[in-house]
């Protein structure tokens, strides 16, 4: 299954919005941040192939580019990344793309 991008970043970016935590980052910034995760998602999909995802891997190069690209918003990227693993999650298994072991 193809993963359509656009449509899961459209999920994520409502669910972050509905959420409403992250209001006070700058919706330049905020788009920025999704859309490095999202970038470093598929690259480590890619790196994996059909091996296990390892969510300490990747929470692990998720927290450090975020700290490099907004070193101001440090004390909130912990709960950042972690709602975004969670909103992905939550978009894969919407659209029935995760495979349990």
């Amino acid at each position: 299954m193809e993963l359509d991008i656009k449509e899961a970043r459209e999920y994520i970016v409502n669910q972050f919005r509905k959420q409403g935590d992250f209001d006070f980052i700058k919706p330049a910034d905020f788009d920025a941040m999704v859309d490095k995760l999202l970038e470093l998602d598929a690259a480590y999909l890619e790196e994996i192939g059909d091996e296990p995802y390892d969510e300490d891997v990747i929470y692990d190069r998720f927290y450090a580019a975020l700290s490099e690209q907004q070193p101001a918003l440090k004390t909130y990227l912990m709960r950042f990344v972690d709602d975004y693993m969670d909103f992905m999650e939550q978009y894969l298994v919407s659209v029935d793309a995760i495979e349990w072991e």
